[in-house]
């Protein structure tokens, strides 16, 4: 589908050339690039959007498409840098998700928790808005799956789809944790005694409540490759704790710190999330200060527990969580699945290999950026663009601009998840807002070459 504003087609075709620019995604930091583009690019272009699975999901949300919430509060929810409450004035606007007026009091819509699909919508209203308001942009939506980018002879990218090729001035790879084909949300028809949930995420918590809720099964077990789950929220937001203290810059010291710091908040009663969200604020110096060593350390030992406090359950869903576990209706088990069949999985635990039965089995995980997929091959081999030391990803600066070891710009970016190596948070949305406008802006300070708008090479 391609959308030209009517009074800009006779334009294009007399002027021959426009910038092109194409954003390999639609999910949400997808259309976050899109957007930030839209308001931030201002000269006349032509968009175009690939993705044969778009969804908005923000971030690690508690939910996908049948899942009810998202576990960020509405103030940090906004797509607009500047307006930290546009998200806020759009739901009060909208009205639709609290016809109970459970959160009329002051103050209480910021810290609210709201369903997936109504952030969604807000995303595609505010995109739809950005374009109407760009009568010099031509959008078109490509449902083919993108295998590969390289450079061009002459300058610019190709972008391989669908067996063809075509040139652009600048690609933004927005695939998140790669192109999720749904399977993970296939719901067992009936009711089973035995479910597993693979994933210690909020994801896999909340599906696993939602099993037990809805009567889909009688008792689920809960697999976390680390034994962690995510931690609660605070009842009411929490902001930073600054501290005038020099932080430590290795590795050791800072968690040290941090430790330190949680269980003085502890003690006073002022609780260890604000002293998480300074630690986040912080955390990009922190990496790149580190050696390749400290790095790997982290990766092995400390991300998993560190994931577990940043991605946090909004606090009725951790209650719900903590009874079932109580009660018996979950058990949380800690090991690797080697192996999924039709009737339960294969699981490495310290102590050996053991088969859990089930009758349903629902793989929740948050899987790393597929580095192995035709596209980051190619990108990879042609030196386009490099793994980060972590194979998280791919290695890129703070607005997402691939670092290829090479001192040229070549137009190619990979945002949010796919820098995680890189840059500590940056799956998380306001981390994804701000890194669209300093790319959509770090863009619009370059000299492109425009290519035919109407001829695909």
């Amino acid at each position: 589908m391609t959308l030209v504003p009517s009074h800009f087609a006779q334009q294009s075709r007399e002027t021959g050339a426009l910038a092109r620019i194409a954003v390999v995604g639609r999910g949400f930091t997808g259309m976050m690039t899109a957007i930030a583009l839209l308001k931030t690019f201002d000269r006349p272009f032509h968009l175009v959007l690939h993705d044969p699975y778009p969804r908005i999901d923000g971030g690690e949300g508690i939910a996908h498409t049948a899942s009810p919430l998202l576990n960020s509060r509405v103030r940090d929810l906004s797509i607009d840098p500047i307006l930290r409450d546009d998200f806020r004035a759009w739901l009060e606007t909208d009205g639709r998700w609290d016809e109970g007026g459970q959160t009329s009091a002051d103050g209480a819509v910021d810290h609210a928790f709201v369903p997936g699909e109504i952030f969604s919508a807000y995303v595609y209203q505010r995109f739809a808005e950005a374009l109407h308001g760009r009568t010099d942009v031509i959008m078109q939506i490509s449902a083919e799956s993108v295998t590969a980018v390289e450079r061009h002879a002459q300058g610019g990218l190709n972008v391989v789809s669908g067996g063809e090729r075509a040139r652009f001035d600048a690609v933004f790879l927005a695939t998140g944790y790669g192109l999720r084909d749904g399977r993970e949300d296939t719901a067992a028809q009936g009711t089973a005694t035995e479910a597993i949930v693979i994933g210690g995420g909020v994801h896999a918590v909340d599906r696993a409540l939602r099993l037990l809720a809805s009567g889909g099964a009688a008792h689920v077990t809960l697999i976390s490759a680390s034994g962690f789950l995510p931690q609660p929220h605070t009842a009411a937001a929490v902001g930073t704790v600054v501290s005038d203290k020099p932080f430590p810059n290795t590795l050791r010291g800072a968690f040290r710190s941090l430790r330190e710091a949680a269980n003085r908040a502890a003690v006073d009663g002022s609780g260890w999330q604000g002293i998480m969200n300074d630690f986040r604020q912080r955390a990009c110096d922190l990496w790149r200060g580190l050696t390749p060593e400290e790095r790997r350390r982290f990766k092995r030992h400390v991300k998993p527990i560190y994931d577990s406090h940043r991605n946090r359950l909004p606090p009725a869903q951790y209650a719900r969580l903590r009874e079932a576990i109580a009660s018996g209706a979950i058990t949380v088990r800690k090991g690797k699945v080697e192996r999924i069949a039709t009737n339960g999985v294969l699981l490495s635990t310290a102590g050996g290999l053991q088969v859990l039965a089930a009758d349903v089995t629902i793989d929740c995980r948050i899987r790393s950026a597929d580095l192995d997929s035709s596209l980051f091959r190619a990108l990879f081999s042609t030196g386009v663009a490099q793994r980060d030391e972590l194979d998280l990803g791919v290695f890129v600066d703070a607005s997402g601009r691939v670092v290829n070891g090479e001192d040229r710009f070549e137009g190619l970016f990979a945002m949010g998840p796919l820098g995680l190596g890189s840059l500590p948070d940056i799956d998380l949305v306001p981390q994804i807002v701000t890194q669209a406008y300093a790319a959509a802006s770090a863009l619009a300070e370059r000299q492109l070459i425009g290519v035919d708008v109407v001829r695909a090479e």
